[in-house]
This record gives structure tokens, C-alpha cells and sequence, in this order.
């Protein structure tokens, strides 16, 4: 008799944590966010061989959000998992707040929160990957580059706002002078 090693099953999509997701999200200025587009991507054209590149649907995430989440929806459901959110629904709402980005100070902080939008995504997310491969490994730790990454973004974060506050000073007062 062998004693064969069970089959190692991936998981369906990018095995992050909430909370990660969140923090790296809300400190790099939302750039993890594109990380996580593209890891889920990946995985979608890996499982289903959907056409589009992983990296061009990432970078334009507020445009293609629907179609993962759509994705992730139908997916779910097929499982049993009962999904209560609807995709069109987040999607428009995570562009909204994409968008805010554009908008002056203060304004333009809100954007940080479109991360929020993909929870109730990448609960259902981690339904699924719990359901086919419940003891796969879950990124939930923070390495060194992600600490980095997390100091750089914090201070990055804080510079934008004081720049954008000192702009909209200077705006201000060239607009008094006139």
C-alpha cells in the first residue's frame, strides 16, 4: 500500500486577509487594491480561461470591476454560498469612489475608503476558497516589504495631505490678491 499525498488544491481566488487587505489597501494610496485585482484576475483566467490580460484589467479596475464581481457572484451562488450584494451595485459604487480621487482637498481622502467596497467581495471570496480548499494556506501575516510599504505609505499619505492642503492655501490666497 502507498500512502499517497492528497491532491493539493488551490484556491479560486487571491487567499488574502481582511484585514490586510484593508490596511495595505488604505496605505498605499489604494495601489494594493490593483495587487488584488490582478492576483483575482489571474486566478479567474487560470480556472475559467477568460480572455483579457490580468495586469491591463487590474490598472483599470473601476472599469472591470463588474465583471469579477459578477464573476465571484455567479460563482458563489453556484456553490450554495447566498450572496447578498449585488455586483452592479458595488461596481458603481466602487468607480464613485475611485473617482473621488480627482476631486480637491479634502475630498479626494474619501477614495481611501473604496477598499470598503470590496469586503462584502472578498468575504464571499473567502467563503468559496473556504468550501474547495478548506485548509489552503491564507496570506494574513505582514513580511518586512509589506511594513515597509505600510511606514512609506503612511508617510506618503501624509505628505498628500499636507500638499494638498498647502495648494489649496496657495490657490486661495493668489485668488484673494486678484
Amino acid at each position: 500500500m502507498s500512502s499517497a499525498l492528497p491532491p493539493v488544491v488551490d484556491t479560486p481566488y487571491f487567499p488574502v486577509a481582511r484585514h490586510k487587505l484593508i490596511v495595505m489597501s488604505v496605505t498605499t494610496l489604494s495601489m494594493y487594491q490593483i495587487y488584488w485585482f490582478f492576483k483575482n484576475y489571474q486566478r479567474m483566467n487560470e480556472r475559467v480561461g477568460s480572455g483579457g490580460s490580468p495586469f491591463w484589467r487590474a490598472v483599470a479596475a473601476p472599469l472591470t470591476a463588474h465583471g469579477l464581481f459578477a464573476h465571484v457572484r455567479t460563482d458563489a451562488q453556484s456553490r450554495f454560498i447566498p450572496v447578498r450584494w449585488s455586483s452592479a451595485g458595488l461596481a458603481v459604487i466602487y468607480l464613485g469612489l475611485t473617482l473621488i480621487c480627482f476631486f480637491d482637498y479634502p475630498w479626494w481622502t474619501l477614495a481611501l475608503g473604496s477598499v470598503f467596497v470590496l469586503v462584502p467581495v472578498h468575504a464571499t471570496m473567502e467563503e468559496v476558497n473556504r468550501k474547495v480548499a478548506p485548509n489552503a494556506a491564507r496570506d494574513d501575516s505582514y513580511s518586512a516589504a509589506n511594513a515597509a510599504v505600510i511606514v512609506f505609505g503612511v508617510a506618503l499619505t501624509i505628505l498628500g495631505l499636507y500638499l494638498t492642503r498647502l495648494a489649496q492655501e496657495f490657490l486661495q490666497q493668489l485668488v484673494d490678491q486678484l
